[in-house]
């Protein structure tokens, strides 16, 4: 089966704005407000399928930037009100961008402001979403936010992209403990019903993820549900853009289908999608 090959990328610094952006999200089904907490490109993981491709040419070991809450608010509600009344309506707001949002001292306070500015903009009805790779949940600050975005309409989508440690530390590329990254998503789905988003894909040097490894990934979600966890969905997805990585490439959509249908066995009763 011939391969489409990826070459597009996400704009984080359109309309001169240091922070907002504008993206077409797969996961979200439209048009998605992103608030990047890290223009600087820094990041606790390295992940083999990373799409900020110029991470390591700009900053990849240089200190978190201070973020201005107040610039971070402007530049929201000036985009909000510029898409009031556009034909297609916002999906969500999402922190995400070029780094992990969940390490960011000060998180809840700016999360405060963002669902102020959202409600002041007439869209309680947007969703907020928090994109993470787990590792910083743990942390109060953390914890309070998340019961923050329960009470608001806020969703934390948590990535999962390994079944195994050895899987884990090749793709991910990280000091992070697979353990920690386990406990947190359990904590976190133990709190709030979360979303578990995962990338597979097929890389030159790793191949495609075996089937062992893609049953002990299923078997980590059954077991965050065991132990008291909610699932709101999981979402099984491919690279679609440029990579950092060169000889990374995306699954077919029938590969997803079969690695969601070992989830859907494992997880009765919750939504797993594909996104191809």
């Amino acid at each position: 089966m011939s391969e489409k090959r990826v070459t597009h990328r996400h704009d984080r610094g359109g309309g001169g704005r240091r922070f907002v952006y504008l993206v077409r999200s797969r996961r979200s089904g439209g048009t998605s407000v992103g608030i990047n907490l890290d223009p600087q490109k820094t990041c606790n993981f390295d992940c083999v399928y990373c799409e900020v491709i110029d991470r390591r040419a700009i900053a990849l070991h240089v200190g978190r930037p201070r973020i201005d809450a107040g610039a971070v608010a402007a530049e929201l509600s000036t985009v909000l009100d510029a898409l009031r009344g556009a034909p297609e309506r916002v999906r969500d707001v999402a922190f995400a961008g070029d780094g992990e949002p969940s390490t960011f001292r000060g998180f809840l306070p700016l999360a405060r402001r963002v669902f102020d500015v959202r409600d002041a903009a007439g869209a309680r009805d947007v969703p907020v979403i928090l994109i993470t790779n787990g590792s910083g949940l743990s942390r109060r600050e953390m914890r309070e936010a998340h019961d923050l975005f329960a009470a608001r309409g806020g969703t934390f989508w948590i990535k999962l992209d390994a079944g195994t440690e050895p899987f884990y530390r090749a793709v991910c590329r990280t000091a992070v403990p697979f353990s920690r990254v386990l406990g947190n998503l359990a904590a976190a789905a133990r709190r709030h019903p979360v979303v578990v988003q995962s990338m597979f894909f097929r890389s030159d040097d790793l191949g495609v993820p075996s089937p062992a490894e893609v049953a002990a990934w299923a078997g980590r979600l059954a077991d965050v549900v065991r132990e008291g966890g909610a699932l709101a969905a999981v979402q099984v997805y491919t690279v679609a853009r440029e990579t950092m990585e060169p000889g990374v490439h995306p699954l077919p959509l029938a590969a997803l289908e079969e690695i969601a249908g070992l989830a859907r066995e494992a997880l009765p009763g919750v939504r797993v999608e594909t996104f191809g």
